[in-house]
């Protein structure tokens, strides 16, 4: 009898590791598995987070974006008040002196018993036109930077047709072609922009003016156009600001 249960007793040792090697890789796998489906949760909150950030990120750029757009457009804005107005006082500065010099001619004229010179007369007239100019360049530009650009439109087109002669002339010229091109009339503003150039050639305005000619040249795609307007704009007014953003442009295209 023993000697028949030593045999089943051996086989029972041998069959035991078996089964434990068996139950250990069972376990094994399982621990794997969870380990894997643990690491496959994190790195799913991983993604998710990450795709949260870059939503966040997206709108914060856009965001980023709207806001420097509207700065730009205030800068835009303020640096025409100011042009106006500094060329406000500079308009009154003038038109006083011209009434001091024809006060004091007059008086010289009165003293000496002379009649008063014909010249004097007509600087007084000119400062009148240059007060009533500046007083209406003002009017269409606050119309233009109000938003209204039809009537903007038509005070800045009789500014620059009825004081043609006077300091006003050339704002007004600038601005009106900048209501156009908002407007949708790119061909009328490119016009005006023209004009300004090729009268006032001495202008600050002037090579803003070309750059703004070039602008609306490429927004039609005429790169062969807005070429030439740059390279002109480089050549005739270099080391201006507008020249250096022209160079700037020249290379992109």
């Amino acid at each position: 009898m023993q000697k028949r249960l030593l045999p089943l007793a051996l086989l029972a040792a041998l069959a035991y590791p078996a089964h434990a090697g068996l139950f250990d890789d069972d376990e094994a796998r399982k621990q794997i598995g969870e380990l894997r489906a643990q690491n496959e949760a994190k790195l799913g909150a991983v993604g998710e987070r990450i795709d949260q950030m870059d939503s966040r990120t997206s709108k914060q750029l856009l965001d980023l974006s709207g806001q420097i757009s509207t700065l730009s457009q205030d800068i835009a804005q303020l640096r025409g008040q100011l042009e106006v107005l500094t060329f406000n006082l500079q308009s009154l500065q003038k038109r006083q002196q011209d009434l001091y010099v024809d006060l004091d001619t007059r008086l010289r004229n009165i003293e000496e018993g002379k009649t008063k010179p014909a010249s004097a007369g007509a600087d007084a007239q000119r400062a009148q036109q240059e007060a009533e100019a500046a007083s209406a360049y003002e009017a269409a530009y606050n119309l233009y930077r109000d938003g209204k650009l039809k009537p903007a439109i038509e005070a800045l087109s009789n500014v620059s047709s009825k004081y043609a002669g006077t300091q006003a002339a050339p704002g007004a010229l600038f601005w009106l072609g900048m209501a156009q091109a908002q407007s949708g009339s790119g061909a009328a503003a490119q016009q005006s922009w023209r004009k300004l150039v090729d009268t006032f050639p001495e202008d600050p305005k002037s090579p803003d003016a070309l750059r703004a000619i070039a602008s609306v040249q490429l927004e039609k795609g005429d790169k062969k156009g807005a070429t030439k307007t740059l390279k002109e704009l480089t050549a005739s007014y270099p080391g201006t600001d507008a020249a250096k953003e022209a160079a700037k442009q020249l290379k992109k295209l």
